[in-house]
C-alpha cells in the first residue's frame, strides 16, 4: 500500500489536515430550512444528520430527526447527534441559544443573508466546511451568472409597482432590503413598502389601498391564497384588481433565500412581464 511507505510524520500530517468529510466523519445539523436546502446545494446532504421541525426540502430532508425550532431548541438531541458542524439563521436563532450551543463546544456558522450574492457565497462556505468544495464552488458560479443575466435582461424595463403580501393577519410584507424584494428589483419591478424599517414589517390595509400597487403578489400557504385573492377583489379601486394583476406564488421557493429561489426568479419576472405588458396596453 502506497501510504505504509509515507514517512511517519507525513502520514500524520495527511490525517490531521484532512477534511473530516472525507473520512465520513462529518455530520451537520441545520436549524433553518433555506440552510438546510444549502447544504444539498453545496454536494453535503450526505452529512446531514438533523434538521429543524420545517425543513421539508429536499423530501428526504423529511425522514431525518427533527431538533426544534426558532422557539424552542432540543440541545440533548442536537449534542447527541455529534455534529461537526451546526448551521443557524442569525434572523430566527435567538441570542441565548446562540450562546449556548457556542458554551456546549460546538462549531456554529452563522447565515446572514443581506444581498443575493449572499447566496452562493454561503454555498460556498458550507462546501468549504463539509469538504465538498468543488461541487459548492460549480453551484455557486452557475448561481451568479443566472442573476447576472438577470440584471442585465430587465435593466431597461419601466418599472412597475408591487406589492408582497407575507401574511394576512397580522397583515405583513417585506421591505426593500428583504431578499425577495431585491429579487424583485431584477425584475424590474417596484415594491411599494421598501422604504420600512423592520424587514417584515406589519401593515394596514388602508396602507396598500394607499400605495394602489399594480401587482399584488400572494405569498403563504397554497390553501391560504384564495382567500387573500378575494380580500383584495372587495376594493375595485386597486389598480391590481382592475387589471386582474394578483398572482399567487410558491412560498417555499421565494421565501427561503436559497438556489431554488434564484433558479425560480425568471418565472416571477416572467409574470412581472405579463403585468406589465398589461399595463402598456391600456
Amino acid at each position: 500500500m502506497i501510504l505504509s511507505r509515507l514517512p511517519a510524520f507525513l502520514l500524520c500530517l495527511l490525517l490531521v489536515i484532512s477534511p473530516l468529510s472525507q473520512a465520513g466523519s462529518f455530520r451537520i445539523v441545520s436549524l433553518s430550512p433555506h440552510l438546510t436546502e444549502m447544504v444539498f446545494s453545496a454536494g453535503a446532504g450526505k452529512y446531514l444528520v438533523g434538521v429543524d421541525r420545517y425543513s421539508n426540502y429536499p423530501t428526504s430532508t423529511t425522514k431525518l430527526p427533527k431538533v426544534g425550532d426558532a422557539f424552542h431548541l432540543n440541545f440533548e438531541q442536537i449534542v447527541a447527534l455529534k455534529p461537526n458542524l451546526i448551521l443557524v439563521w442569525q434572523s430566527s436563532i435567538k441570542p441565548q441559544d446562540l450562546q449556548r450551543l457556542r458554551d456546549l463546544g460546538l462549531r456554529v456558522f452563522v447565515s446572514n443573508i443581506q444581498t443575493l450574492n449572499d447566496i452562493p457565497n454561503e454555498i460556498e462556505e458550507i462546501g468549504r466546511r463539509a469538504g465538498t468544495q468543488r461541487h459548492a464552488f460549480s453551484t455557486a458560479e452557475e448561481l451568479r451568472h443566472r442573476l447576472t443575466f438577470l440584471r442585465l435582461q430587465y435593466a431597461s424595463k419601466r418599472p412597475i409597482s408591487v406589492f408582497y403580501e407575507v401574511w394576512n393577519q397580522p397583515l405583513t410584507t417585506i421591505n426593500g432590503q428583504q431578499f425577495i424584494s431585491q429579487g424583485l428589483a431584477l425584475c424590474g419591478a417596484q415594491n411599494v413598502f421598501a422604504d420600512l424599517t423592520p424587514l417584515a414589517p406589519q401593515i394596514s390595509r388602508e396602507s396598500v389601498l394607499l400605495k394602489n400597487p399594480q401587482v399584488i403578489l400572494l405569498g403563504g400557504a397554497k390553501d391560504k391564497q384564495p382567500s387573500w385573492r378575494r380580500n383584495w377583489q372587495a376594493f375595485p379601486m386597486l389598480q391590481a384588481v382592475q387589471q386582474r394583476q394578483i398572482i399567487g406564488v410558491n412560498s417555499d421557493l421565494y421565501q427561503r433565500p436559497t438556489q431554488r429561489f434564484i433558479e425560480a426568479l425568471p418565472e416571477l419576472c416572467n409574470q412581472i412581464n405579463i403585468a406589465r405588458k398589461a399595463y402598456s396596453q391600456k
